[in-house]
């Protein structure tokens, strides 16, 4: 996946101002939904086009008991009417995030789940086209769980097989974090389970993982949450990545933090190169953090330079097992008024907020201060993935709110006033 796709872009057709106007959301709708934990847009067909569907992934703490996807078709349609999801599959352990799957299957999704919620740390990666269903990584009874999925031939058959990191935390001992890939067996249909095969087998990531070229060299950018790393790695013999003797990994930081989120976006800064969005998800002081990536042609060796966007983030209730803040979005925000930089939305997760940040100085790469407000908020919800596109391509982009504990989702317009 290149990293230009983690850059929302939103333009309307008019000569800019010379200042930046403030961009407000307007609440446009609501509906109910119990659990609502994940929120995913994928492009789908319907009706005899593409559209956008909203995909929500739900789950509860009740070991042993399946949980719920949930989707919402055409809903730049609905964005005004009385919305009923519709269910997609109750027969999954905490799903979590959503992947569109095109890559394998036009119109596809990949389900990752499983949690440390006993009784749901049994997770795996669900291809779900149509109605079917199918568990593609072998069940090897140790409890993985896993929250993101990449498309790549790793071994240069033909076939694009997937990448993913996982992790088993158990209730004694240290947790074991790994970086797999499954091989594409090349059938005409999907079948499952796939062949499972290990680039690292201890102290890989277990949230996201992100194929990008830089310079023309392809990385692949990773981050841990229980090991506390971010990574990137690269293979000798790319484009083939399936020897792990020719495999190299390095850190981007080295300060050991519990980072959430990793993405790399198109610009953050204005200096026309892409930089590394990332979230660390703390009970204390949880962090937004921008890391510009070195100097062209030096990204294995070269520094990452680290710029703090926003700290200070905590739970509503300081319990362990809970923190703040969750993903990051980048916007490129094009209107009627001048803004060279993305703004960029914030989950706060146990602090039941919303937020957008906006480039205090537009016009300077060198400067990295923000400004930072509260966009929606919940007196007792945690805040879930939120999930930002134009999907009426009314020129404003549309922003979707799972609250978890509310059992509600909220849809907001973002419009510059």
């Amino acid at each position: 996946m290149q990293f230009y796709q983690f850059i929302l872009v939103v333009n309307i057709f008019a000569c800019p101002l010379l200042t930046k106007s403030e961009i407000t959301p307007v609440l446009l709708n609501k509906f109910e939904l119990t659990h609502a934990g994940f929120s995913t847009l994928l492009r789908t067909w319907t009706l005899n086009s593409t559209s956008w569907a909203l995909v929500i992934s739900c789950f509860n703490a009740v070991p042993k008991t399946t949980d719920y996807v949930y989707s919402v078709p055409n809903i730049g349609q609905q964005l005004t009417t009385r919305i009923t999801p519709t269910l997609v599959t109750d027969q999954i352990i905490w799903p979590n995030g959503i992947v569109a799957a095109d890559r394998l299957v036009e119109y596809s999704m990949i389900v990752p789940s499983g949690f440390l919620v006993p009784g749901k740390t049994n997770g795996n990666l669900y291809f779900i086209s149509d109605t079917n269903i199918i568990p593609l990584v072998p069940d090897d009874k140790k409890n993985w769980f896993y929250h993101d999925a990449e498309f790549k031939d790793m071994d240069g058959d033909g076939h694009i097989d997937i990448v993913t990191g996982r992790a088993n935390v158990p209730l004694v001992g240290r947790p074991t974090t790994q970086l797999v890939w499954l091989k594409n067996p090349g059938n005409q249909t999907i079948t499952g389970p796939w062949n499972l095969n290990y680039l690292l087998t201890k102290g890989g990531p277990d949230i996201q993982v992100q194929f990008a070229v830089v310079d023309s060299l392809q990385v692949l950018f990773a981050n841990s949450f229980f090991e506390r790393k971010l990574q990137m790695f690269w293979s000798d013999l790319d484009p083939l990545w399936n020897d792990s003797t020719k495999l190299h990994v390095r850190h981007i930081d080295y300060e050991p933090h519990p980072y959430e989120c990793i993405q790399l976006t198109l610009d953050l800064n204005g200096d026309n190169r892409p930089d590394l969005l990332v979230t660390v998800n703390d009970e204390f002081n949880g962090s937004l953090i921008a890391y510009e990536l070195p100097s062209s042609g030096d990204i294995r060796r070269g520094n990452f330079t680290k710029h703090i966007l926003a700290s200070g983030f905590k739970p509503r209730v300081q319990v362990k097992g809970q923190g703040a803040p969750g993903q990051a979005i980048a916007i490129q925000y094009y209107s009627f008024t001048v803004r060279k930089k993305p703004i960029l939305i914030l989950s706060g997760d146990d602090d039941g907020c919303v937020y957008l940040l906006e480039a205090i100085h537009d016009n300077d790469p060198s400067n990295w201060e923000y400004s930072m407000k509260i966009i929606h908020q919940s007196e007792k919800s945690t805040i879930g993935q939120v999930s930002v596109e134009d999907v009426d391509s009314d020129g404003h982009p549309e922003m979707f709110v799972p609250a978890y504990n509310e059992g509600i989702v909220y849809i907001y317009r973002l419009v510059d006033k």
